[in-house]
């Protein structure tokens, strides 16, 4: 990249402000709308050029640009450059943030007084709390990607641009292409590939551990043994190196590098309310804070204010379809529906597919009958773009609903309705939900008879991953897998290189 270089006819690049191993951060200036703009580049190595990188980067560039929060830097376009020096490379245009990096505000302060530390780690939870209902899971929460302002608000920098693994993906290391995680500050089951919301806070805990403290939780050489520690050792409490921070604050942050996730807090909110307790008295921080609050953040004062009464509430005003009678589309409207769909997914537009699908769903119903084929059809896709633009929430019971309707016309074991059995155990490992994830497909693995056919192999093994991740699982079984392919297979098999450099990266 260089100066002076403009992007889709407006973004022209002024000045680099950050470089790392995956890409650059550029000041731009938006020549259309006269203001000043971040812009951040991804190279994209040669081997993922064919799209799965790609195709992911928009999703979740699509995610966060609908995370409407004011601790997240607002996203305004997307798109990708061929550049003679670096190559390839996606980009994201958002908004420019003045203040100070967290790892910046360490280095100048050393170690930061507790109600500053809490004020950090509680508006962070604020974000991740609207975040994690989305649902969207950071997966590189880190001093450099949190921004302290002028005006002491926080913003969480690079929501969608560390692009995050798929259920499929295996475990990658920090040199690895797309690596999704930065050793020091990952949860232990983020390095299988299992990414939830309190794999967010053991990374925030990592953070306030450091504020606090001025150190890591786990330094090491190298990252392999910085990220054997995350899994191994027992971190040294807080109070033992800096006495004054109350012990309440001490057990909030270990409770947060919990190793098992389920003994962390439950969620980002929990961690908030406790966090805030210790917001006070908030000494000046020179260098770093020296205004105060813009007048706008007054308007989230005043609405705080809001209280809602403990009694009934009105009736919700009748929806568009109440209003009159509904009309029945004919089969062959909910078949160019369905054409119409698929158009809009496959230009990334899922929010206007689902729409169209969902809004269809009944009336196609009441029309044609819940055992016509395009009805049936019609719900696997509609299940199929709520995946396909990240609402996992919703596209578990959209699954569910096509499985039941696909078995009964199919049968149990036709590819569609294991297709949505197996989506609907990688949509609860999308939201977190591993051990919800591991019944699921446990529970399709018995149900098919071949288990050395593809669906039953993908399945093993990521079962073997997820176990893994949520501490039920061992080396020896992924090792006893992995002898069971080869046996079978050989060494040809794409699972052989996959659980190899798995195994090869865990500790023993």
């Amino acid at each position: 990249m260089r100066r002076g270089l403009v992007l889709a006819g407006r973004y022209e690049l002024d000045q680099a402000i950050g470089r790392g191993g995956m890409g650059e951060v550029w000041r731009a200036y938006d020549q259309l709308l006269d203001r000043r703009l971040a812009v951040k580049f991804i190279l994209v190595h040669p081997d993922d050029a064919g799209g799965d990188l790609i195709a992911r980067f928009e999703q979740e560039a699509r995610s966060t640009a609908r995370l409407d929060h004011p601790g997240v830097p607002t996203v305004y376009d997307l798109g990708e450059h061929d550049d003679e020096v670096r190559g390839h490379s996606l980009y994201l245009v958002m908004q420019y943030v003045e203040g100070m990096t967290v790892d910046h505000l360490v280095d100048l302060h050393g170690t930061l007084p507790v109600s500053w530390a809490a004020l950090i780690g509680a508006q962070v939870c604020a974000v991740l709390a609207v975040a994690h209902q989305r649902p969207l899971v950071h997966r590189d929460l880190k001093p450099s990607n949190l921004m302290l302002c002028a005006d002491g608000s926080v913003k969480v920098l690079d929501f969608g641009v560390a692009v995050g693994l798929a259920p499929d993906d295996v475990r990658r290391t920090s040199t690895g292409a797309g690596a999704p995680y930065t050793p020091g500050y990952t949860a232990p089951e983020q390095m299988y590939g299992s990414p939830s919301p309190q794999s967010d806070l053991y990374s925030l805990g990592c953070v306030l551990y450091e504020l606090l403290t001025g150190r890591q939780v786990f330094p090491g050489d190298t990252p392999y043994e910085v990220m054997r520690r995350h899994e191994d050792d027992v971190p040294v409490p807080v109070r033992e190196l800096r006495p004054e921070v109350p012990a309440a604050f001490d057990a909030l942050v270990l409770q947060m590098l919990a190793k098992q996730s389920p003994d962390r807090p439950s969620g980002a909110h929990e961690a908030y309310e406790r966090m805030l307790e210790f917001v006070t008295g908030l000494e000046p921080l020179p260098g770093a804070v020296d205004m105060a609050p813009a007048p706008s953040r007054l308007y989230g004062r005043a609405q705080a204010r809001i209280r809602i009464a403990d009694t009934p509430q009105p009736p919700p005003p009748p929806s568009r379809r109440a209003a009159g009678p509904v009309r029945l589309p004919s089969h062959g409207e909910v078949a160019q529906a369905r054409v119409e769909a698929a158009d809009l997914a496959s230009a990334g537009r899922f929010t206007q597919a689902a729409e169209l699908l969902s809004d269809l769903a009944e009336p196609a119903q009441l029309s044609l009958g819940d055992d016509d084929a395009e009805v049936l059809h019609l719900r696997l896709d509609l299940a199929e773009v709520l995946y396909q633009g990240g609402d996992y929430r919703r596209a578990i019971p959209a699954y569910r609903v096509a499985a039941k309707g696909l078995s009964e016309w199919y049968g149990p074991h036709d590819d569609k309705v294991l297709h949505c059995r197996e989506q609907e155990a990688v949509c609860e490992a999308q939201l977190g939900e591993t051990d919800k994830a591991i019944r699921l497909q446990e529970a399709l693995l018995a149900d098919i008879s071949d288990p050395y056919d593809d669906l039953s192999l993908r399945l093993r093994v990521r079962t073997g991953r997820f176990r893994l991740a949520a501490g039920t699982g061992t080396r020896d079984e992924l090792s006893a897998l992995l002898a069971d392919i080869r046996a079978h297979y050989g060494d040809d098999h794409p699972h052989v290189p996959e659980l190899v450099e798995l195994l090869a990266e865990l500790p023993g």
